[in-house]
Protein backbone atom coordinates (compact mmCIF):
# COMPACT_ATOMS: atom_id res chain seq x y z
CA UNK A 1 0.00 0.00 0.00
CA UNK A 2 2.93 2.55 0.92
CA UNK A 3 4.43 1.73 -2.52
CA UNK A 4 1.45 2.41 -4.21
CA UNK A 5 1.29 5.74 -2.26
CA UNK A 6 5.26 6.48 -3.15
CA UNK A 7 4.32 5.51 -6.99
CA UNK A 8 1.47 7.76 -7.56
CA UNK A 9 2.69 10.66 -5.95
CA UNK A 10 6.60 10.14 -8.28
CA UNK A 11 4.02 9.63 -11.30
CA UNK A 12 1.70 13.05 -10.01
CA UNK A 13 4.77 14.87 -9.39
CA UNK A 14 6.63 14.00 -12.80
CA UNK A 15 3.52 14.36 -14.47
CA UNK A 16 3.37 17.93 -12.63
CA UNK A 17 6.77 18.74 -13.43
CA UNK A 18 6.42 17.37 -17.52
CA UNK A 19 3.26 19.93 -17.68
CA UNK A 20 4.80 22.56 -16.32
CA UNK A 21 2.36 22.41 -13.36
CA UNK A 22 3.28 26.06 -12.12
CA UNK A 23 1.07 27.30 -15.15
CA UNK A 24 -1.63 25.31 -14.80
CA UNK A 25 -1.48 25.93 -11.18
CA UNK A 26 -0.88 30.13 -11.95
CA UNK A 27 -3.00 30.48 -14.59
CA UNK A 28 -6.45 29.90 -12.73
CA UNK A 29 -4.71 32.04 -9.63
CA UNK A 30 -4.22 35.19 -11.96
CA UNK A 31 -8.11 35.44 -12.93
CA UNK A 32 -9.15 34.29 -9.82
CA UNK A 33 -7.05 37.20 -7.94
CA UNK A 34 -7.92 39.80 -10.91
CA UNK A 35 -11.56 38.96 -10.32
CA UNK A 36 -12.19 38.30 -6.20
CA UNK A 37 -9.59 40.49 -5.16
CA UNK A 38 -8.41 43.99 -7.82
CA UNK A 39 -10.84 46.40 -8.28
CA UNK A 40 -12.49 46.33 -12.18
CA UNK A 41 -11.59 48.27 -14.26
CA UNK A 42 -13.54 50.25 -17.23
CA UNK A 43 -10.69 51.28 -19.38
CA UNK A 44 -9.82 49.05 -21.36
CA UNK A 45 -6.45 51.07 -22.60
CA UNK A 46 -6.19 51.82 -18.68
CA UNK A 47 -2.57 50.80 -17.32
CA UNK A 48 -2.51 47.97 -15.25
CA UNK A 49 0.61 46.64 -13.14
CA UNK A 50 0.55 42.55 -12.20
CA UNK A 51 3.52 41.57 -9.95
CA UNK A 52 5.42 38.49 -10.17
CA UNK A 53 8.61 37.09 -8.48
CA UNK A 54 11.24 34.70 -10.23
CA UNK A 55 10.74 30.99 -9.61
CA UNK A 56 13.02 28.30 -9.25
CA UNK A 57 11.09 26.98 -12.30
CA UNK A 58 11.55 29.70 -14.42
CA UNK A 59 15.58 29.81 -14.10
CA UNK A 60 17.46 28.40 -16.95
CA UNK A 61 21.77 27.21 -16.52
CA UNK A 62 22.76 30.47 -16.24
CA UNK A 63 20.24 30.78 -12.76
CA UNK A 64 18.72 33.85 -14.58
CA UNK A 65 14.58 33.97 -15.94
CA UNK A 66 14.20 32.01 -19.07
CA UNK A 67 13.49 34.26 -22.40
CA UNK A 68 10.35 32.21 -22.60
CA UNK A 69 8.95 32.93 -18.89
CA UNK A 70 8.79 37.11 -20.18
CA UNK A 71 6.28 36.32 -22.09
CA UNK A 72 4.29 33.58 -19.86
CA UNK A 73 4.49 36.60 -17.66
CA UNK A 74 3.19 39.15 -19.97
CA UNK A 75 0.80 36.51 -20.76
CA UNK A 76 -0.62 36.00 -16.92
CA UNK A 77 -0.69 40.02 -17.00
CA UNK A 78 -2.92 39.84 -20.24
CA UNK A 79 -5.26 37.50 -18.88
CA UNK A 80 -5.51 39.08 -15.43
CA UNK A 81 -5.88 42.90 -17.51
CA UNK A 82 -8.74 41.13 -19.38
CA UNK A 83 -10.52 39.62 -16.45
CA UNK A 84 -10.27 43.13 -15.04
CA UNK A 85 -11.95 45.13 -17.84
CA UNK A 86 -14.59 42.21 -17.92
CA UNK A 87 -13.51 40.92 -21.99
CA UNK A 88 -13.09 37.28 -20.04
CA UNK A 89 -16.26 37.20 -19.03
CA UNK A 90 -17.72 38.34 -22.08
CA UNK A 91 -15.84 36.32 -24.25
CA UNK A 92 -16.42 33.18 -21.95
CA UNK A 93 -20.29 33.86 -22.85
CA UNK A 94 -19.82 34.01 -26.66
CA UNK A 95 -17.92 30.62 -26.30
CA UNK A 96 -15.35 32.99 -27.99
CA UNK A 97 -11.61 32.78 -27.60
CA UNK A 98 -8.75 35.69 -27.73
CA UNK A 99 -5.68 35.41 -29.77
CA UNK A 100 -2.30 37.27 -29.26
CA UNK A 101 -1.88 38.42 -32.71
CA UNK A 102 2.08 39.03 -32.68
CA UNK A 103 4.16 39.91 -29.47
CA UNK A 104 7.44 41.47 -29.00
CA UNK A 105 9.73 41.63 -25.91
CA UNK A 106 13.07 43.42 -24.95
CA UNK A 107 14.89 42.24 -22.33
CA UNK A 108 16.65 45.35 -20.41
CA UNK A 109 18.32 42.97 -17.60
CA UNK A 110 18.23 39.34 -16.12
CA UNK A 111 16.45 38.93 -13.22
CA UNK A 112 17.10 36.51 -10.34
CA UNK A 113 15.70 33.89 -8.34
CA UNK A 114 12.93 35.29 -5.90
CA UNK A 115 13.57 38.72 -7.16
CA UNK A 116 9.93 40.73 -7.64
CA UNK A 117 9.09 42.47 -10.75
CA UNK A 118 6.24 44.28 -12.61
CA UNK A 119 4.37 43.58 -15.83
CA UNK A 120 3.76 46.96 -16.76
CA UNK A 121 3.33 49.07 -20.58
CA UNK A 122 6.60 51.33 -20.71
CA UNK A 123 6.18 54.61 -23.24
CA UNK A 124 6.34 53.06 -26.81
CA UNK A 125 9.40 53.99 -27.86
CA UNK A 126 9.15 55.05 -31.82
CA UNK A 127 10.30 52.08 -33.27
CA UNK A 128 7.68 50.70 -31.64
CA UNK A 129 5.31 52.64 -33.14
CA UNK A 130 6.37 52.55 -36.70
CA UNK A 131 6.21 48.72 -36.04
CA UNK A 132 2.66 49.17 -34.94
CA UNK A 133 1.82 51.12 -38.18
CA UNK A 134 3.57 48.69 -40.01
CA UNK A 135 1.12 46.06 -39.12
CA UNK A 136 -1.77 47.78 -39.06
CA UNK A 137 -0.97 48.65 -42.78
CA UNK A 138 0.18 45.30 -43.49
CA UNK A 139 -3.49 43.57 -42.11
CA UNK A 140 -5.41 46.52 -44.41
CA UNK A 141 -3.47 45.53 -47.01
CA UNK A 142 -4.32 42.23 -46.76
CA UNK A 143 -7.96 43.06 -45.65
CA UNK A 144 -8.22 44.82 -49.30
CA UNK A 145 -6.20 41.96 -51.37
CA UNK A 146 -9.37 39.57 -50.22
CA UNK A 147 -12.09 41.95 -50.70
CA UNK A 148 -12.70 42.51 -46.91
CA UNK A 149 -13.68 46.00 -45.17
CA UNK A 150 -13.11 47.10 -42.24
CA UNK A 151 -16.83 46.60 -41.01
CA UNK A 152 -16.41 43.13 -42.26
CA UNK A 153 -13.10 42.49 -39.73
CA UNK A 154 -15.18 43.76 -36.92
CA UNK A 155 -18.11 41.36 -37.22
Amino acid sequence: MLGLLVALLALGLAVFALLDGWYLVRFPCAVLRARLLQPRVRDLLAEQCFPGRVLPSDLDLLMHMNNARYLREADFARTAHLTRCGVLGALRELRAHSVLAASCARHRRSLRLLEPFEVEPPELPADLQHWISYNEASSQLLRMENGLSDVTKDQ
